[in-house]
């Protein structure tokens, strides 16, 4: 992820900058070496020449123009079309689309446009989408008049629900309710009488009564809701941190760790979701949502629940809200935009009272004991802040500088910004953008067509992993990860032995590219040289794995585990290992390989028919049994790994394009 997309005002401003004093810019730009501390850069920045006098082109501003009241009366006006036409799904996006235009003040057209949409999702069958949509509709204050026919909907929802004693009661509502409608009295006479009989028939039910004790006992359920369950957070026991100078911080087992294993599932610190997913995905949780809810001030972005749209109103949406069209404009990347957020989840005063200890250096052992919302779970996090170009720097301060204008225009820090306030918030968000660089993540959603069984994963937001930023990395990775809203789950896709690195992927694998290829994207993205067992041995991807060799591990008295490379037209049973001198028996390899045949048929056909969870239970028993005797790189091996991974990814975010 670069620091700016190629297109949008701020690199303009830059290069506009950049021209306007070509011949002395690099020298100038060259002084921000001499800078002690990220805040003497923010100084730096703000006193270059042409800096304050160009900052009309940076287009600093707030604007809420995505509510209108005509637009949505006309894509109310399509909806309805579309509804009489029987398209429900078609009249549903329109609903949508009005509900998102309305303005603040239009809460009465909010509930009838809410309503619409519920009567859509009924003839869809998305009975719990329709009580859902029922509810908003009736606390935004739905007419009186009408509100009978909502009671009704609620009433042949929890009908087909078989929630009887819902049933009865949203039934009795709509009789209640139907003294207030503007409707003949035939008709309403038959609603009633339809009404009656329903109740009465559902009352002789025995299940009504039983449903209704238990309904008792347990309390007040909690109401529906499209929100993503709560996860609780969770690392395992066997997983230690330590650190040295060769390798930084890194994970290590502290203990044998079979494959599969679930060894972390994490928040993230903050999580951005793309622009181009603004209008599909919840912004707080990252979940597809087809029945959002909509911010009040802005129609920029979409929550799935009322539950998503209080949080990020709580904490960085009151401060976003009107910005998102400048900071999309702009050109930031996801980058820049999450360090921007992790300044407006907290307030001035915390980051004011925290500045003094940001900078103290704390041992890996207290990090990982701090509060998971603690800013300094992440300040500390690699940013080669030493080993950093002058140009480099300067162009993250500049950005710095932007992001923090950003805020000031919407009011973080009061009517009257403090100089000095406004110089440390620049100097968190500068030390941001430098840690964000190398520790981010891409949230991924899965995208299966099964007509054609073409799957792939869609990159749809950036987010930061505290205890995942800890891992180092490997061509050859011990984990693998996936997504649920924004949430982490990480499992292990093959036995760690004790006391060895638990190491995740930042990108380039083994099996898919050379070793000359990935070491130059790492060395681009995250400024190392990687020392894995694949870079160091060279290990050849998939399609140049050789077949006729077979990597067996040695199985001798000495237990020395090295690897012995037999051919496979090999007729010995006994081979002897160059490194224990011992013999090892490969009949019991060869019996595993002929066995796993038959495993993974199985494990495919599973996998095939769409039960991913009895799947990967199968491959992780072929993966666990082929460590036992077989060494990668492999392609029967490698080929159970990826197998496996497909499986997890099921588990995780998803969207089908059927």
């Amino acid at each position: 992820m670069t620091l700016v997309e190629k297109t949008g005002f701020f690199p303009d401003y830059y290069l506009n900058l950049k021209n306007s004093q070509s011949d002395v810019f690099d020298v100038q730009v060259g002084k921000i070496a001499a800078c002690r501390n990220d805040y003497e850069r923010v100084v730096f920045v703000e006193q270059f020449p042409g800096v304050r006098e160009n900052d009309g082109q940076l287009e600093v501003k707030r604007v809420f123009a995505g509510k209108n009241a005509d637009t949505a009366a006309q894509h109310k006006e399509k909806g309805n079309q579309a509804f009489k036409a029987k398209d429900w799904f078609e009249a549903m996006l329109f609903y949508t689309r009005s509900y998102m235009a309305l303005p603040e003040d239009k809460a009465s057209e909010r509930a009838i446009i809410l309503a619409n949409r519920s009567a859509t999702l009924f003839h869809m069958e998305k009975y719990d989408e329709t009580l859902i949509d029922v509810k908003r509709a009736i606390d935004l204050g739905y007419p009186k008049d009408l509100i009978y026919k909502l009671y009704e909907r609620q009433a042949r929802c929890y009908m087909v629900k078989k929630d009887y004693p819902k049933t009865i009661a949203c039934f009795k509502k709509c009789i209640t309710a139907l003294d207030d409608a503007k409707v003949p009295s035939e008709r309403r006479s038959k609603l009633i009488l339809d009404a009656m009989t329903m109740i009465k028939m559902l009352e002789k039910d025995p299940l009504t009564l039983k449903q209704a004790e238990r309904q008792k006992k347990l309390g007040e359920t909690k109401p529906l809701t499209m929100a993503i369950p709560d996860e609780k957070e969770y690392l395992s026991e066997f997983v230690r941190f330590d650190q040295n100078v060769a390798e930084g911080r890194f994970a290590r087992a502290a203990a044998d760790i079979t494959v599969g294993e679930e060894i972390l599932v994490e928040k993230p610190f903050v999580a951005v979701l793309l622009e181009k997913f603004a209008k599909t995905h919840c912004d707080y949780c990252f979940i597809r949502t087809a029945i959002p809810v909509a911010c009040a001030k802005c129609a920029d972005v979409l929550y799935c629940s009322e539950e998503c749209l209080s949080k990020a109103n709580a904490t960085y949406h009151k401060y976003e809200c009107g910005l998102l069209p400048t900071i999309w404009r702009s050109g930031a990347s996801v980058n820049c935009h999450m360090a921007l957020r992790i300044v407006a989840n907290k307030s001035l005063e915390y980051f004011l009272k925290l500045k003094e200890d940001i900078e103290k250096e704390l041992p890996i052992e207290e990090i990982t004991k701090l509060p998971t919302d603690d800013y300094r779970r992440v300040s500390h996090l690699e940013r080669h802040e030493k080993s950093r170009p002058p140009s480099n720097m300067f162009q993250h301060s500049l950005m710095a500088r932007f992001l923090t204008k950003c805020l000031v225009e919407a009011g973080y820090f009061g009517a009257t910004p403090k100089a000095n306030d406004v110089t440390t918030i620049g100097g968190i968000m500068l030390r941001s953008l430098q840690f964000i660089q190398f520790n981010t993540h891409e949230v991924a959603e899965l995208h299966a067509k099964k007509a054609d069984g073409n799957e792939k994963t869609v990159f749809i937001g950036g987010g930061l992993y505290p205890t995942l930023a800890l891992f180092n990395h490997s061509c050859d990775p011990g984990v693998v990860r996936y997504y649920r809203g924004t949430t982490i789950h990480v499992n292990t896709i093959r036995p760690i032995e004790a006391g060895l690195q638990i190491a995740e992927n930042y990108g380039p694998i083994y099996t898919q590219e050379g070793r000359e290829k990935r070491q130059a994207q790492l060395k681009e993205l995250y400024w190392f040289d990687c020392t894995c067992d694949p870079c160091l041995e060279n290990w050849p991807t998939f399609e140049r794995m050789p077949t006729d060799i077979i990597r067996f591990r040695c199985d001798g008295p000495k237990q020395c585990r090295a690897i012995i490379e037999v051919p496979a037209t090999c007729n010995d049973f006994m081979i002897k290992c160059v490194t224990c001198g011992e013999s090892t028996n490969i009949l019991k390899g060869l019996k595993v390989m002929q066995d796993t045949e038959l495993m993974t048929r199985t494990a495919k056909r599973l996998y095939d028919a769409g039960d991913y969870a009895k799947a990967l239970n199968k491959f992780i028993d072929l993966l666990r049994i082929m460590y036992e005797v077989l060494a990668p790189p492999f392609p029967d091996f490698c080929q159970c790994q990826q197998h496996a991974k497909d499986c997890f990814l099921h588990l995780g975010n998803f969207y089908d394009l059927n």
